[in-house]
């Protein structure tokens, strides 16, 4: 799947990208708020400034996304890879971090590895 076309499927009412290949992809400033990304592969992604709010990224594989400025408000992250991924100033209010690998992570100063 190309950035494209998922951006054209979300438009379309389309929020089911399970496992979806999306590595390296350019998806800076994209919406795609409520939609179930998860097992999706996004490593080394672009996702600056994404609005991912209630997005399920559960076990998502993120390493090395830059997800800075991201919305990520109330997203499901359990299980996901956040290794050596970029998040200052990403909006992680009410996300589930549960079992999340975040090794090397760039994580905003108010969230702690645990």
């Amino acid at each position: 799947m190309t950035p494209d076309e998922l951006s054209q499927q979300y438009k379309v009412g389309e929020r089911d990208f399970q496992d979806a290949q999306l590595n390296q992809a350019e998806l800076s400033h994209a919406n795609l708020a409520r939609a179930d990304l998860s097992h999706a592969y996004l490593n080394h992604a672009d996702l600056r400034h994404a609005d991912l709010s209630d997005t399920d990224l559960s076990h998502a594989y993120l390493s090395q996304a830059d997800l800075t400025g991201a919305n990520l408000s109330e997203a499901n992250l359990t299980g996901a890879n956040l290794s050596w991924a970029e998040l200052p100033d990403a909006n992680l209010s009410e996300t589930d971090l549960t079992d999340t690998k975040r090794r090397g992570a760039a994580m905003p100063n108010d969230i702690t590895d645990e």
